[in-house]
């Protein structure tokens, strides 16, 4: 009961956070504002505040992108989804940075998008699909063997590049970066 009418009222149960009131603020005009909403989105573990932190990820204004970043750092993986979906942006300012926290963060539910994107990406977005899977390590390695069988020669050649690199980092330690 405490839940629906929470939802109801755009509340967050456990920060307090009102729903409604950080939707306005995400699309102010103000950079700053918008800047704000970010730290504040990054202290509410609801998953709409992850989906209001991917419309500042995509922001025209570099310090605002930056401040979603920094909340999207500070949700963890309980923000994978909302990333998964900034992978598909056509814009490598959102999709590598993307790429870039999944890799991080190393959630399973990332590889498959990841070797999406490493075959069907934007230049910048397969290499920071590539580094990313690279640095899942030994679990991105199933999936990694079905790109291995593919029947296309670039993604086959990639998949068995990551798997190199992989079991490189392995005898060698992780790579830079």
């Amino acid at each position: 009961m405490l839940r629906w009418l929470a939802r109801t009222l755009g509340v967050g149960i456990a920060t307090g956070a009102n729903q409604r009131s950080l939707t306005r603020q995400v699309h102010a005009a103000d950079p700053g504002v918008r800047r704000r909403a970010a730290e504040l989105l990054a202290t509410v573990p609801e998953p709409w505040a992850a989906d209001l932190l991917l419309v500042l990820f995509k922001d025209m204004i570099a310090e605002v992108r930056a401040a979603a970043r920094s909340g999207f750092q500070h949700q963890g993986t309980a923000a994978t989804a909302a990333l998964i979906k900034a992978l598909e942006d056509a814009d490598p300012r959102v999709a590598v940075p993307a790429a870039e926290l999944l890799g991080e963060w190393k959630d399973l539910d990332a590889v498959r998008p990841l070797l999406l994107v490493m075959k069907f990406g934007a230049p910048e977005t397969r290499a920071a699909a590539t580094r990313a899977l690279i640095r899942f390590g030994r679990a991105a390695i199933p999936g990694l063997l079905l790109a291995c069988d593919d029947p296309d020669p670039w993604t086959r050649t990639r998949g068995e590049e990551v798997l190199a690199a992989i079991r490189l980092a392995e005898h060698t330690g992780p790579p830079p970066g």
